[in-house]
């Protein structure tokens, strides 16, 4: 039994390492292939062919290797018509961050739709593989796209948009100093405007591309661009610039190559001279050559041109309605051009409101953490100023009750003077003193208490903020208490020779608000401890103190030197 199991884990274990030598392998194959891809399609493709699908082990690996193989038989120009593997491979790549194989997922699919004539689901392939493009910074890339995009407008006749597409293309094979493309791209742009009736503008961009095919010594791209200029110069009726190029091109191609059109313009040419048997015999080699419904309407076209210049004018007619037959049914496809154009224009439109929504939300989202941040920063500033301001105040308030606390002390001192004093005069005197001193530790032990506690302990400004609304209540309730302030105005009288008594009697229309303030002074507190109890600042309290002083120090009366001198 041992032994069998040690067979079936060895057993095991050979065929995982087996397995992970052979993805490895197969990994190594499709490096080499993609290596080869764009100088040599055709080692790429054999590469490629020589992996089996099925035994690719990922999901990833068998997506890369749908790419890579559509894309090599595309290079090597072999139509593929089977969406199977490419579609699996697009929807891979769909969510993935790996761009570059999203866009080609997008772009070769879109590739095997048109070769089984799927344009309008082909547009739409190569819409999502222009929105990676931003993505990608690849001008190869998107000069491949656009031209893809031009061939399907030309199919359905958009030749506006056609031009704009071929245009594109030829603006990122620029950018990529691909000299074969730009050419090729020229030759686009021209036909386009061929189509859209400028003849100029189509002479001038293929003879660009003319003269840039010589350069590069492609003869196939030579022959096209002859081809199509004596087509531009036999639509113009301009023969001696056409038979210009039917010589150069009669003297370099064999003319079995020549499109059908080509050789329908130049049966045109040939009947243009009056050389009829040249023109029957191109006519009659662009039938066998014929490969499209457009071809065909070409050439009935000319056919009846010719045969009416030689007096056909009955066959003539039977050409030109066939020609008219074939282009009412080229008018129903045409007639999904809408169709086509609504499709990419609705793709562009909601790319656009994705973008849009996006830098909205983004500018929203920026906006609103502003206003937040500087919201943030105004109640962080407008706290620190009322704690700051509290602080002032507090500590402004507990100044007052260590000034008072002091004041308290140097009273005691004052009254036990007085008391002392009083108490060799006459027993009266001192129980009065006894009175006054009971009076001023009466209103002021909590105080004094209080500002012991304030600066002994050291809390936290809660705290400190608790006792300072004790002192600050305790102060107002003296300030405010008129018997208080009354017993206080007796006790000046007392001690200070009647002096309350004698300013109420010298000016008979003294406010009392002036009273009080009097009583403070003769009592003897500063102006600081006064501003706090009558509620006004330091210097109106002196500026008042003043006033009376000058006040009293006008009347004519026999009490004014007494108010004067008690007055500190």
């Amino acid at each position: 039994m041992k032994k069998f199991l040690l067979l079936c884990v060895i057993g095991l274990l050979s065929a995982s390492i087996s397995c992970e030598q052979s993805n490895s392998e197969f990994l190594r194959r499709m490096n080499r292939a993609e290596e080869l891809m764009m100088e040599r399609p055709d080692s790429a493709l054999t590469i490629l062919s020589s992996i089996d699908v099925n035994e690719l082990s990922t999901q990833k690996d068998r997506a890369r290797y749908a790419i890579l193989y559509t894309q090599a038989k595309d290079k090597n120009y072999i139509d593929e018509t089977d969406t199977t593997l490419i579609s699996e491979a697009k929807r891979y790549y769909e969510d993935s961050n790996n761009h570059t194989y999203k866009f080609l997922s997008c772009f070769y699919y879109g590739r095997v739709l048109c070769n089984n004539g799927d344009y309008l689901h082909a547009m739409i392939a190569y819409t999502e593989a222009e929105g990676v493009l931003d993505k990608l910074n690849n001008d190869y890339f998107a000069g491949l796209l656009y031209t893809e995009i031009g061939n399907i407008y030309r199919l359905y006749y958009d030749y506006n948009k056609c031009l704009d597409a071929y245009q594109s293309a030829y603006k990122h094979y620029t950018l990529s100093e691909l000299e074969p493309h730009k050419a090729y791209a020229l030759l686009d742009i021209g036909i386009s405007y061929w189509n859209l009736e400028d003849g100029l503008k189509a002479e001038e961009y293929i003879n660009s591309a003319l003269e840039l095919a010589i350069t590069l010594g492609d003869e196939y791209l030579e022959r096209i661009c002859y081809e199509n200029l004596i087509i531009i110069y036999d639509g113009l009726s301009d023969i001696d610039k056409c038979g210009y190029v039917v010589d150069r091109l009669y003297s370099q191609f064999d003319d079995a190559l020549f499109s059908p059109t080509c050789l329908g313009s130049i049966a045109g040419y040939y009947a243009d001279i009056n050389e009829y048997d040249k023109a029957d015999k191109c006519l009659q080699n662009a039938w066998k050559n014929v490969r499209s419904e457009t071809d065909a309407v070409a050439l009935f076209f000319q056919s009846a041109h010719i045969m009416k210049a030689i007096g056909q004018t009955d066959q003539a007619l039977e050409h030109y309605r066939e020609g008219v037959k074939i282009q009412n049914r080229q008018l129903l496809l045409a007639m999904q051009q809408p169709i086509l154009s609504s499709q990419r224009d609705y793709f562009e439109n909601q790319a656009r409101l994705h973008a849009y929504r996006l830098k909205k939300n983004t500018e929203i989202y920026v906006t609103l953490s502003i206003i937040v941040l500087l919201i943030t920063v105004v109640i962080i500033m407008y706290m620190r100023h009322r704690m700051l301001a509290k602080d002032l105040e507090i500590s402004k308030y507990m100044d007052l009750a260590k000034e008072l606390q002091t004041s308290i002390q140097d009273k005691d001192i004052q009254l036990s003077e007085i008391a002392i004093q009083a108490e060799a005069d006459n027993s009266r005197l001192n129980e009065m003193s006894n009175h006054i001193a009971e009076l001023f530790h009466k209103q002021y032990y909590l105080l004094d208490k209080l500002s012991n506690t304030y600066y002994e302990t050291h809390g936290h400004n809660r705290e400190k903020e608790s006792i300072y609304e004790q002192v600050k209540f305790e102060i107002n309730k003296f300030a405010n208490d008129k018997k208080s302030i009354a017993q206080l105005e007796a006790i000046v009288n007392t001690y200070k020779r009647n002096v309350i008594n004698l300013i109420r009697m010298d000016i008979p229309t003294i406010s009392e608000r002036d009273i009080k303030l009097l009583c403070y002074i003769y009592a003897g507190f500063s102006a600081k401890s006064i501003s706090i109890f009558i509620g006004e600042t330091t210097g109106n309290i002196l500026t008042r103190k003043y006033r009376l002083r000058s006040k009293i120090a006008k009347l004519d009366t026999i009490n004014k030197s007494i108010i004067l001198q008690e007055m500190p």
